[in-house]
């Protein structure tokens, strides 16, 4: 309860009060008039995109992805309490399992970055296979104590027969999501105190219900008899 208070709080203060601009109409136009040149590459050099990017546009994008990474991590941490309840594991020592692995998912996250950006623009439906086959790799990487990378492959053998049903939970979760978050923004005032406290709350309490569903996941998996 008090994780979610605490990831709430955070979410409330960007959705009320994001630093920079969150304005990005000009880039979209530009994109747009890229992908419609006949020559592209002249298009960017006489229309460079640093003309229509503000420095509030950056600052925005930068702090976007730190709380993208904050969401994370939360998620994380509440993941490795809720399996160790399931394992009977006592929550005390849920904060050393956390900080002392939680550095390789850092890691792996700066380094698949960039990759996963390119992938998500030009092969968006990969993610449909990788998310349920990487299920597990959180994990394996706290509680089996390998790195990151090793766990990926690790847990695309380990989620073998659970790929599907995964999937179809997600889609089940990202669905009813969307439904609350679509009446949120139908029934409150864009940009009033009601709808950053109301959508903050949706987004910290469906990141924590992503992290328990993993954690159940990855129990049934590794534990569970099959």
């Amino acid at each position: 309860m008090l994780l979610l208070l605490f990831v709430w709080g955070v979410s409330f203060w960007f959705f009320l009060t994001p630093p920079g601009d969150s304005d990005f109409s000009q880039l979209m136009f530009w994109y747009e008039d890229a992908m419609e040149a006949e020559d592209a590459y002249n298009f960017m050099l006489q229309h460079p995109m640093e003309k229509v990017i503000s420095f509030g546009n950056i600052i925005y994008a930068v702090s976007f992805l730190g709380y993208l990474f904050f969401l994370v991590l939360s998620g994380l941490f509440y993941f490795v309490m809720y399996v160790c309840d399931l394992r009977e594991v006592p929550l005390s020592k849920a904060p050393k399992i956390y900080f002392s692995r939680v550095g390789w998912i850092v890691l792996f996250a700066i380094v698949t970055f960039i990759p996963m950006m390119l992938m998500m623009n030009y092969l968006p439906f990969i993610f449909l296979f990788l998310i349920p086959a990487f299920y597990a790799m959180a994990g394996i990487t706290f509680f089996e104590k390998q790195n990151a990378f090793t766990a990926c492959a690790k847990s695309v053998v380990a989620t073998y027969g659970h790929k599907m049903s995964i999937f179809l939970e997600l889609v089940v979760i990202a669905a009813i999501y969307y439904v609350i978050m679509f009446a949120v923004n139908s029934i409150l005032k864009e940009g009033s105190i009601g709808i950053a406290m109301v959508s903050s709350f949706v987004v910290a309490y469906f990141t924590l219900v992503l992290a328990r569903n993993m954690g159940t996941r990855f129990h049934m998996i590794t534990i569970l008899p099959k």
